[in-house]
């Protein structure tokens, strides 16, 4: 062997071990729990109150009739304005949202106070009543106009 080829091959090992240090270095994302099943159940409902789900359910009124008659639904009473809402449960990081949680935003006038309230569905999806008179529906936290509201959120579910 050549005092070139055993350089490259010592070169080639470092590099090797290396690269697999640095994929073992990598952060990882912590593994979540599967959502519980009154959560799953919780979503469900919300859903089968989209236009396109169920013709036969009434408006909710706003967003916190909404998300109080489906809550009520699974045995969980909650307050009746979304503010009320926001002191119940536990708190939750945005980044540990799980399916059911409540999400709280401002009103349409901004500021710090809550004024909005939805459940969070799954990978940054909400459900809500957006406006009185336009039904429920789906959207992203990540989208500019909710990005810029949101407070906080809340866990009434528990394991």
């Amino acid at each position: 062997m050549t005092r070139a080829g055993g350089v490259g091959r010592a070169f080639a090992t470092a590099a090797l071990a290396l690269a697999l240090a640095g994929c073992a270095a990598s952060p990882r994302r912590r593994a979540q729990a599967p959502p519980p099943p009154l959560a799953k159940a919780v979503v469900r409902t919300a859903r089968s109150y989209l236009p396109e789900e169920d013709k036969g359910r009434p408006t909710p009124i706003d967003c916190s009739d909404f998300v109080g008659r489906v809550f009520r639904e699974h045995g969980i009473r909650l307050p009746r304005s979304s503010p009320a809402m926001a002191l119940k449960g536990a708190a939750v990081a945005s980044a540990d949202l799980r399916m059911g949680d409540l999400v709280f935003f401002s009103g349409s006038g901004g500021g710090r106070g809550v004024g909005h309230v939805g459940v969070y569905v799954h990978n940054g999806v909400f459900i809500h009543q957006a406006n009185p008179g336009e039904g429920v529906r789906m959207e992203s936290l990540y989208s500019d106009h909710y990005r810029r509201r949101y407070l906080k959120a809340r866990r009434v579910i528990t394991p």
